[in-house]
């Protein structure tokens, strides 16, 4: 089972995301200002990781859970990425109410982006690696 999937995917969306939402707020919002999220970066990562982490607990026991029923990583990325975006939309509805739909939209794109980019290393190459 390789774990460095779910870490490049979850870091790469904290990192990414608030770029992106600046990005999406400047051009389809009437507010026209660019550094919303990124004029305090490390605050919004560091509250990005802590309110990302219950969703990240139910991906990676997902993903044991795939892992070791065999299932093919083609199945495994899609699953991981539904309920990933399903996470991010549900986290944000609860902590802004639905009143930040962009910022939900941007840690989405990212994720899904992120996630179709990064390689789930196969299980059979996992488990021959281990038994030699």
């Amino acid at each position: 089972m390789n774990w460095s999937y779910l870490i490049k995917h979850w870091f790469s969306t904290l990192l990414v995301a608030p770029i992106i939402s600046d990005i999406i707020n400047y051009y389809y919002t009437d507010t026209r200002t660019l550094f919303n999220l990124t004029s305090v970066y490390p605050i919004t990562v560091i509250f990005g990781l802590f309110f990302s982490l219950p969703t990240y607990i139910i991906l990676g026991i997902i993903y044991y859970k795939l892992d070791k029923k065999n299932t093919k990583p083609l199945y495994i990325k899609p699953i991981l990425l539904s309920i990933c975006t399903i996470g991010i939309i549900i986290s944000f509805s609860i902590a802004f109410n639905n009143r930040e739909e962009n910022i939900a939209l941007s840690y989405s794109i990212t994720s899904i982006f992120f996630g179709l980019i990064y390689k789930i290393e196969n299980n059979d190459t996992n488990k021959n690696l281990n038994n030699n």
